[in-house]
């Protein structure tokens, strides 16, 4: 039978603070300010819908997170006075962690509409190719990359070292597909944000150069992370610990949360290309295979 770690009550309550109402408070005050200060009859290209659609969009947003923080608390305390083993705590935490994720995936689909429908609006035919190539040492060094290797590398040896003792949990060789699989996905994304076609057409060129190295040092970190993670997990059960699991889990997540928290940020970014121009644009070149931050 499993124990519960008592330490395992104060972790999960800073999940629930944590994604919940910090981080979702945060990205509100941030998206009302940039409605406060760059209304649409100043920043027309910033908008291609009314501004009440971006209003609810944001109340339905916080709703949701309210509601979310809610279940939450009352989650915590069903698992506070509800006696049990804990062997389903770390599922728990992590169910609730998706819904958690749930508000930012609907807001990532709303936007993604917001930028097409921008990109059709755009009707500028003047465009400037500024070629210079996107790498991806242009935004992670070479000794973070190196480092995830070795992180991958050293994770494949302990589990085949693990493998011979022949736990009968043991996943075995699926605990390396589950990985590789997890890198595959991180390369695909770094591949597109570095190739990809610029998805906001308006965007300043200093803004797009730090979305994409917050997007491509997020996903090596979080493979070097999560690939730590799952090896921790792994030794926690050969050493009968699994009364740990639980805490590491909603510890992991909450370091997801923070390292996401970094692509989403608006802060700083320059608006005034969204202003109204009589002058006419510069369009960057859409070729996947540059970056236009060199005029030629």
């Amino acid at each position: 039978m499993q124990e519960v770690t008592p330490l395992f009550y104060i972790v999960f309550f800073s999940q629930i603070i944590l994604i919940s109402q910090y981080i979702p408070g945060r990205m509100v005050r941030q998206m009302q300010h940039v409605l406060n200060t760059c209304p649409p009859a100043t920043y027309p290209r910033l908008y291609s819908q009314p501004l009440e659609y971006y209003q609810d969009a944001l109340r339905n947003y916080r709703i949701k997170n309210r509601i979310i923080l809610l279940g939450g608390i009352v989650l915590l305390a069903l698992l506070v006075v509800y006696p049990r083993s804990g062997e389903w705590d770390r599922p728990i935490v992590g169910a609730y962690f998706l819904l958690q994720f749930y508000p930012v995936i609907l807001l990532d689909l709303l936007s993604i509409g917001h930028l097409k429908r921008m990109r059709l609006a755009r009707s500028e035919s003047t465009r400037v190719a500024e070629l210079q190539p996107r790498r991806l040492f242009n935004f992670v060094s070479p000794a973070v990359v190196a480092l995830a290797a070795f992180v991958y590398l050293t994770f494949v040896i302990l589990i085949l070292f693990i493998r011979q003792f022949e736990f009968p949990w043991f996943g075995g060789y699926w605990n390396i597909v589950a990985v590789s699989i997890m890198d595959i996905m991180f390369i695909v994304i770094i591949f597109r944000t570095l190739r990809g076609k610029k998805r906001n057409q308006y965007q300043a060129h200093v803004d797009r150069l730090k979305e994409m190295a917050a997007t491509v040092r997020a996903m090596v970190f979080v493979s070097i992370a999560g690939t730590v993670f799952i090896a921790i997990i792994v030794v926690l059960a050969s050493l009968e610990l699994r009364a740990l699991e639980p805490l590491l889990t909603s510890l992991y997540f909450q370091l997801l949360a923070v390292v996401f928290l970094r692509v989403y940020n608006v802060e700083g970014m320059d608006f005034e290309v969204y202003r109204e121009s009589d002058t006419g644009d510069r369009q960057e070149s859409d070729d996947p295979g540059y970056d236009p931050s060199m005029s030629q």
